[in-house]
């Protein structure tokens, strides 16, 4: 396997209505250790630094929005370079000696303008004096339940300090943590699904099933296409927007959805359709659409660099409907049976097996940081992928996403 290259990713930070503001960087530097290098956790925050403001640019990681990264105390009291605060939040790790020289340190950072967050926040006598410097409090929902902070939130909360639940795995635990004051969420609650035993298929869920099926098969039935999306105002305008939007550079509007379906091409056909559909489904927020296009085109990139480019809608596929349980709010298991897929991406999407079945789990173990799992897949152990392609695959994924918000 060729030496590792650095990885990065981010994990989104959101507000109650799941609009994503910002992203905490994850990072771990290359070599021949398949675990973060955290032994020095200064130099850590300065390889993010560095990573995000020389060897990228931080829009092609977070775009417009902010970006949450660890510094140690020891290294806000050295001083930072001169990074312009406007999209950066300073968070302060957990455990660090609270000195008269931090203290200073973050009045310098406060008055130049750094918004502080103080990450995995626990409230005692010693870290009290930090909560006057704090924008942000993240509180580890996992190691600290949230009803613990009941008594001190509203009090803070009257003071500007807003809090964020960081880990939260469920809806349950993301809907007590609104109740309590928390104003923004870190964690994969939002890819889980809400399932609901005897649930049934509203008449928009049922078009969209309806579509999937047609696109997948070897067959396509232009005309039938054309009737259900004609049937659905939701996806027909999403449909023209899109071909209108820019991305094609047509010489004139197309106002015909027969027309807009034969102009896409067979391959856009089918990977638009089914962004379109399951973005146009009720009560389901534009971050899951995000994630899900994210992993539908590294899945394609990933499946391209493994030699598998008259594969690729089906790569992208694989990574769109990673997340199909969730847009329907029925186990993966119920979904699969209403979609007419091949057998490969059925097992791949169930049971994480086969080759496709590798390259999702790596997609997702990458996309959440995983970096100890994502040595050990198969693809990435034999050297088929190398973490060098992870990274790329996973830049130019998040810049296609950027490109393409047009729903």
């Amino acid at each position: 396997m060729t030496k590792a290259s650095n990885l990065i990713a981010r994990q989104p930070i959101c507000t109650k209505k799941l609009k994503t503001i910002g992203y905490e960087i994850l990072y771990r530097m290359g070599g021949d250790t398949n675990h973060a290098i955290v032994d020095n956790p200064d130099s850590a925050s300065i390889d993010v630094l560095l990573a995000l403001f020389n060897d990228l640019a931080l829009s092609d990681v977070v775009g417009k929005k902010l970006a949450f990264i660890n510094f140690t105390g020891n290294l806000l009291v050295r001083g930072l370079p001169n990074i312009p605060p406007k999209q950066l939040v300073i968070e302060l790790l957990e455990d660090q000696e609270v000195t008269p020289n931090l203290l200073a340190a973050l009045t310098k950072l406060k008055n130049q303008g750094y918004r502080i967050a103080l990450d995995d926040f626990s409230l005692d006598s010693t870290t009290q004096p930090l909560v006057e410097y704090a924008n942000i409090i993240k509180v580890d929902v996992i190691a600290d339940p949230p009803q613990t902070w009941k008594e001190i939130i509203p009090p803070l909360k009257a003071k500007g300090v807003i809090f964020l639940a960081e880990k939260v795995e469920s809806y349950e635990i993301f809907e007590q943590c609104c109740e309590l004051g928390f104003e923004l969420f870190q964690g994969y609650f939002y890819e889980k699904p809400k399932i609901i035993a005897g649930k049934r298929l509203g008449n928009n869920q049922q078009t969209v099933i309806q579509l999937m099926n047609e696109i997948t098969k070897q067959n396509i039935d232009i005309d039938k296409i054309t009737h259900l999306i004609s049937s659905d105002v939701n996806i027909s305008y999403n449909l023209l927007r899109t071909i209108n939007s820019g991305l094609y550079c047509l010489p004139t509007e197309i106002t015909s959805i027969k027309h807009a379906i034969t102009l896409l091409g067979l391959a856009n056909l089918k990977n638009w359709i089914n962004i379109i559909s399951l973005g146009t489904l009720n009560d389901k927020p534009q971050l899951l659409t995000e994630t899900a296009m994210l992993r539908a085109k590294m899945c394609e990139y990933l499946g391209e660099i493994m030699g598998h480019k008259k594969l690729s809608d089906q790569y992208f596929t694989l990574g769109l409907f990673s997340l199909i349980d969730t847009f329907f709010d029925i186990s993966m298991e119920d979904v699969l049976k209403k979609l007419s897929l091949p057998a490969e991406i059925k097992k791949a999407l169930r049971f994480h097996k086969g080759v496709m079945g590798n390259v999702l789990r790596c997609v997702i173990d990458y996309q959440s940081g995983n970096w100890e799992n994502e040595a050990q897949n198969p693809l990435v152990a034999s050297g088929k992928i190398s973490e060098e392609q992870l990274t790329e695959s996973y830049l130019s994924s998040i810049q296609w996403v950027e490109d393409n918000k047009i729903l």
